[in-house]
């Protein structure tokens, strides 16, 4: 599809934003986030301050900065004005040195909440599931964050009377918006207003599958091939061939004292490989009470050039605190569901060996068919905790890999001798021949722990572990955050 048609897509579903009709009696499961978080500040501005250290891809740095969260009517904006220092006291200019890294200084813009007639978030974007969730499941943008800071933006609302057509929309970077990056976009219609069957048309795509390649000093040679960081490897080469005799080049290589720039990659930004999929969806309250609902819906998806797969039925029961989805599904070949995921921006396109490049849409090649099933659960208790969790199992011939697995959990215990204020993790395994298995590529865990030493004083304990390219990244954070 044109990259014309996908923008003009993302355009009519941003400008539906600009009409609001009542919220739907009973609420639609595709848009519903199996947990929002958040608390009402009551219309005044919260204040984190922050002073402590991190490590960002080996290197130790320390970091002062204010977070404040400053509502405006049904407005809110978000922003993490951080400023970090390497051990020889020199500022982290990479984060300071262009006019458009004041955007990346707004972890978010909302207006509204999930829910509402009209919802906007521009910026990070922790949980993205559009529709209900084949194509779209609970996508991130920040899993590489602080080393990557993504701004996107999401917007789901309703038009027309009692909620006749709804939508949904995002993208996960401005910055990208001229390749494009990721764009997706669903909308849906109920034609017949008191039954409260929906029909929904989703469409989705990243325009650039290589844009997913992390290269911080942007000279075309991914960090994980970078043979001189914080210069453009090829100038610099030249610099060297034209300086030193050949010879004495050679030296250097067998003596390891100069990488072998003989074999330097190719300049992935020269490469441009999108990959797009549709689907369908329908889905229908079976059972609607005041606090019970209970949906079903079944859908459908397709990646172009490749296969296609369904899930039906699908259930989904709600009622305070507790809530459940399960589903039927099944693949044809070259196809994968929950396309992007938790962990796409990892995947989306990786290093194989020395010179070569893959992205996630290379996986599809030689696919078998595949049937499982999938399910999740939520339990969510106001100021005491959330747990999280779902598990998607698929098997089939010439499908080596099909089970992912996705935890979280945060709790606020009572007051205790530690001093513990919340404790907070996460778990994501996708795609392994067995659950719990050893972790491969797209895994990441996490966690966090305040310990309280003063009145709106903690110290947080971040630490998070990524496997991308066969390596293992860790990130640690230890600040100390004030609230005011």
């Amino acid at each position: 599809m044109a990259p014309q048609l996908r923008y003009l897509c993302l355009a009519l579903v941003l400008l539906l934003a600009c009409h609001s009709a009542r919220s739907q009696e009973v609420a639609d499961p595709a848009f519903e986030p199996p947990y929002s978080g958040g608390r009402d500040s009551g219309g005044k501005i919260r204040w984190n301050g922050t002073i402590g250290m991190v490590i960002i891809n080996g290197k130790l740095y320390q970091q002062f900065g204010l977070r404040p969260d400053v509502p405006l009517g049904k407005w809110g904006v978000g922003l993490d004005l951080t400023v970090r220092i390497d051990e020889g006291g020199n500022l982290k200019e990479d984060e300071w040195d262009e006019p458009l890294d004041a955007i990346e200084k707004i972890y978010y813009v909302r207006y509204g909440a999930p829910g509402d007639p009209l919802y906007m978030r521009a910026g990070a974007l922790d949980n993205v599931t559009i529709g209900y969730g084949i194509i779209m499941h609970r996508y991130a943008n920040t899993v590489q964050y602080p080393e990557i800071k993504r701004v996107g933006a999401y917007v789901e609302g309703e038009i027309g009377k009692k909620g006749i057509f709804s939508f949904q929309a995002m993208t996960n970077n401005i910055r990208e918006l001229d390749g494009p990056g990721v764009v997706a976009s669903r909308i849906a219609i109920k034609p017949l207003p008191k039954s409260h069957l929906v029909f929904g048309g989703t469409l989705a795509g990243d325009g650039n599958q290589y844009a997913g390649l992390a290269d911080f000093d942007d000279d075309g040679v991914p960090n994980l091939l970078d043979l001189f960081a914080d210069t453009d490897d090829r100038r610099h080469v030249q610099e060297l061939m034209n300086l030193l005799d050949p010879n004495e080049i050679d030296s250097l290589i067998q003596w390891g004292h100069l990488p072998n720039i003989y074999r330097l990659p190719e300049d992935y930004r020269n490469r441009k490989d999108e990959v797009i999929l549709s689907g369908i969806d329908v889905g229908i309250p079976l059972l609607k009470a005041k606090k019970f609902s209970l949906w079903g819906y079944a859908q459908a998806a397709q990646v172009h050039d490749y296969g296609w797969g369904w899930s039906a039925p699908g259930v989904r029961a709600a009622f305070h605190p507790i809530e459940i989805g399960l589903e039927y599904r099944q693949y044809e070949k070259e196809f994968i569901g929950d396309y992007f995921d938790f962990s796409y921006e990892l995947e989306r396109a990786q290093v194989v060996g020395d010179t070569t490049y893959a992205t996630k849409e290379s996986m599809l090649k030689g696919l078998g068919k595949a049937e499982g099933m999938y399910g999740d659960l939520t339990l969510s208790f106001t100021d005491i905790g959330y747990l999280y969790t779902w598990a998607l199992d698929m098997h089939g011939e010439h499908y080596p890999s099909g089970k992912t697995f996705y935890g979280e959990a945060a709790a606020t215990p009572p007051q205790n001798p530690t001093k513990i204020r919340k404790l907070a993790g996460y778990f994501y395994q996708p795609n392994q021949p067995e659950f719990f298995s050893e972790f491969s590529d797209g895994a990441i865990y996490g966690g966090k722990v305040f310990f309280g030493i003063a009145p709106n004083v903690n110290i947080v304990y971040d630490h998070r572990v990524t496997y991308a390219n066969g390596d293992t990244y860790s990130t640690v954070r230890i600040e100390t955050m004030v609230t005011f």
